[in-house]
């Protein structure tokens, strides 16, 4: 099922994606494959051609971008289906198991050929439900993070983990764009309700992550504000931290600073966990341009805000600091789009194409108004 009636064909290594073009973007194509049922990932493959959703019907959803359509139905009534990920091999995804109470189900990540349906191999060590799942963006490797409260680094080419982190707590997880940095977000502690509640994200050497982290920074949330997703920008230069409310966060990739704040609410003191629910954690309505220079915001009274980065001061890996006067404490979004396809829960860009999807209950894919 779908509406509207022409498809993205503008490569955005051709356009130059300034705020006059973001600003033009409005819903080009609606398909509701999930018949209703929450979507709770959404991924692009590198060519920018396939799109794929999961959602809490059991089923992962893949299109053609390309083209604009739906191309295929993918049935996973056993395990269920959540945060599916494309890997670099064309047309073969991982995706996690959503364990329900009549069901009991292993909490292996599944690796799947879209193609002909054929399972390469399952990826077995996690003891509860796998909550993210980041694929290196240059290597045949990918982290996890579950509610067994572990992250685990896992080679595609054996269904046993290389390595393992004990964290202490659910987490988020990103890569930095060369594969060789990961990040790890602590969400501050949800029952303390004082002002000023304190997460941390860590840093780690890709190849000496079993040391440690080499920098570790305290950042101060909203007290019960759950940290939903970590994203580098593709510029290597910022850090989001996404979250389950209005506010979130940018901080410097580098030093680990917090830069600014984003807000496309009204700024408060308190949380009252109604601004955006989701059916897992790992869900974010939040995510950059490829090109680092914008961020897009979705927000539940169906608007996408669009926040214009390239302003901000960096430390750009150098020694010298960015201080806090150098950045706005808060930064107000540039434009805000309205939308009439849902809420815009799920953010995500294509990497090739100039186009982005939103999704809800239904995937709606956004073109620039030419």
């Amino acid at each position: 099922m779908s509406q509207y009636n022409h498809s993205p064909k503008t490569s955005s290594s051709t356009v130059l994606i300034t705020e006059k073009v973001i600003s033009s973007f409005t819903p080009s194509k609606l398909f509701n494959y999930h018949k209703g049922a929450s979507i709770t990932s959404l991924d692009f493959d590198d060519s920018g051609q396939f799109l794929i959703s999961a959602g809490i019907d059991k089923s992962i959803q893949l299109y053609d971008i390309h083209k604009g359509i739906h191309h295929k139905d993918i049935q996973s009534q056993k395990y269920g289906a959540h945060v599916s990920r494309f890997t670099h091999h064309e047309l073969n995804c991982l995706y996690a198991s959503t364990p329900s109470v009549n069901l009991e189900v292993d909490h292996a990540i599944r690796y799947l050929s879209l193609a002909d349906n054929q399972y390469i191999r399952y990826f077995k060590g996690h003891k509860e439900q796998v909550t993210s799942i980041e694929v290196n963006p240059v290597a045949d490797n990918f982290l996890s993070s579950s509610l067994d409260f572990t992250v685990k680094l896992w080679d595609l080419k054996s269904a046993s983990p290389v390595g393992n982190l004990d964290v202490g707590q659910a987490t988020i997880i990103a890569y930095d764009p060369q594969g060789l940095v990961f990040a790890i977000g602590k969400s501050p502690n949800p029952n303390d309700d004082k002002p000023g509640s304190i997460g941390v994200v860590s840093f780690y050497d890709l190849k000496n992550f079993d040391k440690g982290p080499f920098l570790s920074v305290d950042v101060e949330s909203l007290p019960g504000q759950t940290w939903s997703k970590l994203e580098f920008s593709n510029n290597g230069k910022l850090l989001l931290i996404a979250t389950d409310s209005s506010e979130h966060y940018i901080l410097d990739s580098f030093s680990g600073q917090l830069l600014t704040t984003v807000n496309v609410g009204d700024k408060s003191s308190r949380y009252d966990g109604k601004w955006m629910t989701f059916k897992y954690p790992s869900a974010a309505s939040t995510t950059f341009t490829p090109c680092g220079k914008f961020l897009l915001v979705g927000s539940p009274n169906s608007t996408v805000s669009v926040f214009e980065l390239n302003s901000l001061r960096t430390s750009d890996g150098n020694s010298h600091s960015v201080t806090s006067s150098d950045n706005p404490t808060y930064l107000k979004p540039s434009k805000v789009i309205p939308t009439q396809s849902g809420i815009p829960k799920i953010i995500a860009f294509d990497p090739k194409l100039l186009t982005f999807a939103t999704a809800d209950n239904t995937v709606t894919m956004w073109s620039p108004n030419s």
